[in-house]
């Protein structure tokens, strides 16, 4: 279960692609004046992470980290061209399976009259609601570092895009799969069983090698922003297949078609945002959707502090069989924007499951101090969850095919936290 940096397998991979990539790339730069032109940065992060609680599982009551990220940028060509390198590493100070990297972006992009053309390692984003982004597939998750998702490892893609004057059109070759990286035995929080890190199936005869495809039309009519995708392709959100014998969770990758819908609506302070999805391949189709509103109270006590407040649902039709656990959730938010020069806002969302009563509560704050450094906290809670089960009660729930009393949370019954984070940037 040991993690290399930068996934090692996958790169050997994609390995000429990169070095065919970069032959023509430098062969096209203007080389004498590539020097002085490129715009550099970096950052460097320290981040520790308190529990509230002795954990279920023999884990650590604390976690200490050091993240280092680099950002190279170049442009040529009147700004027509320009190549991006985004590379991060982070060093876990008791858990060297956490200690990982990957490279964001390594991407070339070149813009025509009417078109972009896009190549090499990056990362897209898809979707408007806050509590989960069902439509979200191009890039795999890194759960080792949060348990929502939001931590994108780097994809390899062509990417097209056709900017017209009513809508814009993608079109995505995606290279090859990587797989999703799972918190190991050590980390926390995580849940009851630990997911194996070598072992994995694909359904495709290409194993991590197939080329998947997708298509993404975006239009804005007045007050409307509308989206629709089609993926095809090996599912970034794998299914689990029983255990190994090392007792981990073993996992296996499908063929699967998602269609997605995103729909944005502007009426004044109000936004109205709607995510659904249709997915066939992975067990028996299913439709799955999210949707709600922001309200926004601008200007709060003739101030410059912005007040939204944020209320959506979370709908799959799996129920239970979900391997998430937003398939019945109820999102209660609010996002408190200061508008001033340090960039201070903080975010409350509190997700409510309606069937087991289960909750999370979740609070990110961020402010810049001084002229080049940010602190991040965030703080979690985990509320009626009921008790951890153990592993034997795990195994035997397992054996059984006997999902419990739906509770999904229960895992992280002693897993609240608050995570603090200082970032220096260079």
């Amino acid at each position: 279960m040991e993690r290399v940096f930068i996934n090692i397998d996958f790169y050997r991979y994609i390995n000429l692609r990169i070095s065919v990539f970069t032959s023509i790339l430098f062969g096209i730069l203007p080389i004498e004046t590539l020097a002085q032109d490129i715009h550099f940065g970096w950052e460097i992060a320290g981040q520790t992470q308190v529990f509230a609680k002795t954990a279920s599982y023999g884990q650590e009551n604390y976690n200490l980290s050091l993240r280092a990220q680099a950002e190279l940028y170049y442009e040529w060509n009147d700004g027509m061209d320009s190549i991006e390198f985004i590379p991060w590493f982070m060093v876990a100070h008791k858990n060297k399976e956490s200690t990982h990297g990957d490279i964001q972006e390594l991407a070339w992009v070149h813009v025509g009259d009417d078109w972009e053309l896009r190549s090499g390692i990056r990362k897209e984003f898809w979707g408007v609601t806050e509590g989960v982004h069902l439509v979200d597939i191009i890039n795999q998750s890194d759960l080792s570092r949060g348990l929502d998702g939001e931590e994108k490892l780097g994809q390899p893609m062509v990417n097209l895009s056709l900017v017209r004057d009513w809508s814009i059109i993608d079109f995505f070759i995606l290279i090859g799969h990587r797989k999703r990286i799972f918190p190991s035995e050590f980390d926390r929080p995580r849940s009851t069983f630990i997911v194996a890190g070598q072992g994995e199936k694909y359904e495709s005869s290409q194993s991590n090698r197939n080329i998947d495809a997708a298509i993404r039309w975006q239009v804005s009519i007045d007050d409307w922003e509308l989206a629709l995708s089609h993926f095809n392709g090996t599912s970034r959100e794998p299914s689990f297949i029983g255990l190994n014998s090392s007792n981990e969770l073993l996992t296996r990758y499908p063929e699967i078609n998602q269609t997605g819908l995103e729909v944005q609506y502007i009426a004044g302070d109000w936004l109205w945002k709607l995510e659904s999805i249709v997915r066939s391949g992975q067990g028996e189709q299913y439709i799955a959707a999210a949707g709600g509103f922001e309200y926004t109270q601008v200007g709060l006590f003739d101030t410059n502090t912005d007040l939204g407040w944020i209320i959506e649902y979370n709908f799959d039709d799996r129920g239970f069989d979900a391997p998430h656990t937003s398939e019945r959730d109820f999102i209660f938010g609010a996002r408190w924007v200061m508008n001033d020069a340090a960039n201070s806002q903080a975010l409350l969302v509190a997700s409510i499951d309606d069937h087991t009563g289960e909750q999370f509560w979740s609070l990110e704050m961020e402010r810049r101090f001084f002229d080049s450094c940010f602190i991040n906290i965030e703080m979690a809670i985990f509320a009626n969850t009921g008790a951890a089960p153990t592993l034997e009660e795990s195994y035997n729930l397992l054996a059984s095919g006997d999902g419990g009393d739906d509770r999904k949370l229960s895992a992280f019954y002693k897993d609240s936290y608050l995570k603090i984070e200082i970032v220096r940037y260079f």
